[in-house]
Formats: structure tokens, sequence, C-alpha cells
């Protein structure tokens, strides 16, 4: 029987007293990110993922972004930024990523985010 997941803003026990790793980028631009990632759940048949994600500041640049990917923002922010467009996503917002983005990803500060992956 399947049941709720709950997500928590400090990830799962003992998960902010984890080390973080390096982090792998599309086309690191600033930065040498370093975070950690947990996965909360998942469904390989459907491509469905979702979890918490922490990471230093950086900066990488996407030519297509791999996945449709929804986030909130738990703490910190990011600024997206494309041809013609500049967008700060802040503490308490959420936003979708779209499958095929292209732009810059830009993190000034430490991030914390929950996200939900659809490939």
């Amino acid at each position: 029987m399947s049941k709720p997941v709950r997500f928590s803003p400090s990830g799962p026990h003992g998960w902010m007293q984890v080390d973080d790793t390096p982090l792998k980028t599309a086309e690191l631009i600033d930065g040498t990110p370093r975070g950690l990632d947990h996965v909360y759940h998942q469904r390989a048949e459907s491509g469905l993922v979702t979890g918490i994600w922490r990471s230093s500041p950086y900066t990488e640049f996407y030519d297509s972004y791999p996945v449709d990917e929804f986030m909130y923002v738990v703490d910190g922010s990011v600024t997206l930024e494309g041809e013609d467009f500049s967008e700060t996503f802040r503490k308490g917002d959420a936003f979708l990523l779209p499958k095929g983005f292209k732009g810059r990803w830009k993190q000034t500060e430490s991030m914390v985010k929950y996200y939900v992956v659809v490939t």
C-alpha cells in the first residue's frame, strides 16, 4: 500500500550534517558547485523523480534543459536568464523549468529546493 511522502525543509534525518559533494553541471560559467541531492520518491516506469537538493553558489549555462522540472525554493534564490528575460526566484517561490530551456542558472547564494522531475 502506498502512503504519503513527507518533504522536510531540512531533508531526511541528518541530511543537513552530511558533507557536500561536487555537483555535475551542464556548462559551468562560474563557481565550484558543491551540494547534495536526496530522492524522496521515484517511479522509473513513468520517469517521475521527486526530492530535495541543495547547492553552493555557481552559474551554469543550459543549451537545452533535459527535463521538465517543477521547483519550490526552500531557502536561498536563483536567477534564470534567457535571451529576452531575467527572473529571480526566492524562498517560498515555485516555478517550472521546462524541457528545452536555454539560458543561465545563476545562484549567488546557497540554495535548497524541492523538485519534481518528469523525463
